[in-house]
């Protein structure tokens, strides 16, 4: 009777013991799991790319070697490639010639505006009378007039894609403007545009692009209208780009923070108007989704 009473204490102490020494319940863990089935976003664009512009780390990628049109998001370089011959502060006149440039924006002929506020301009509200009026300036600076500055300037963004890295990407014109049903104004890849933001951090342009009232030396305001709508939506921003025609359908470039401190660049090629915006907000819950596991 004394030892079945022993053996009885025994048990009771080995499930005791066991008991204590497991592992109790990881709420965290158990978070982590329910996570690491969240799948990849479906996204609408043709080509997409996420990547820590510090790291170089990919985070989401879709087609993002496919070459494809690029829209207004062709002003990145042509304002990249500006800024090499002036600085913010001259001051450049507003032709007929850029006033008459296919959209329409609020610039007047003979207006005068610091060259950051027509960067402004055109980053904000993606304005091709902006970017007309800084390419004419950047060839008058240097002497060149005629088609002889179309050619000039157009090879100076392929050199400076080149010098990012992005030597596959193709240029026909400043604004990226469809010029003809078949042939768009500009080309890459969604792998060529990240390398084109990471080499760029350190630009004025992106910050610029958060201005939304400029004045001329005339003093006439003009207020921007931003083509991004995400705007405050992504926080902390350091820029964006966006860009639409027929050909390319929606395009959207951003640079965001997250977490603080770390550039993050997500990129959209061949969405539509709409699902753009959706489609870079999808990839950017998913991303911060995937980063909660770390």
């Amino acid at each position: 009777m004394k030892l079945n009473k022993l053996y009885i204490f025994l048990g009771a102490l080995a499930l005791l013991l066991i008991f204590l020494y497991l592992p109790a319940p990881q709420k965290d863990l158990q978070k982590v799991e329910k996570l690491e089935k969240i799948p990849a976003p479906k996204i609408e664009a043709k080509a997409a790319l996420a990547e820590d512009l510090l790291t170089g780390e990919i985070l989401f990628s879709k087609n993002s070697g496919e070459i494809l049109p690029l829209a207004s998001i062709t002003k990145i370089l042509a304002l990249l490639a500006v800024l090499d011959y002036a600085s913010l502060d001259e001051e450049a006149a507003v032709s007929k010639t850029a006033v008459l440039t296919p959209e329409p924006s609020s610039l007047r002929v003979g207006e005068r505006f610091l060259v950051k506020d027509l960067v402004s301009m055109a980053m904000a509200e993606s304005s091709n009378d902006a970017v007309t009026a800084l390419f004419e300036y950047a060839a008058e600076k240097n002497q060149i007039s005629g088609e002889q500055a179309k050619e000039w300037f157009l090879d100076l963004m392929q050199k400076k894609a080149e010098q990012f890295g992005a030597a596959d990407m193709k240029f026909y014109n400043i604004w990226g403007l469809d010029e003809s049903p078949e042939l768009a104004g500009g080309y890459g890849s969604a792998d060529d545009l990240l390398k084109i933001a990471k080499a760029s951090l350190g630009s004025p342009i992106w910050q610029l692009g958060a201005v939304r009232e400029i004045v001329s030396g005339e003093g006439i305001k003009h207020n921007l209208k931003p083509t991004n709508e995400l705007g405050q939506e992504l926080t902390p921003l350091i820029g964006a780009k966006t860009g639409y025609t027929d050909l390319a359908g929606g395009n959207l470039l951003v640079i965001v923070e997250y977490p603080i401190g770390r550039p993050l660049g997500i990129i959209v090629l061949g969405s539509s108007a709409e699902e753009r915006f959706l489609d870079v907000k999808k990839i950017l819950e998913w991303i911060k989704s995937q980063r909660l596991k770390t």
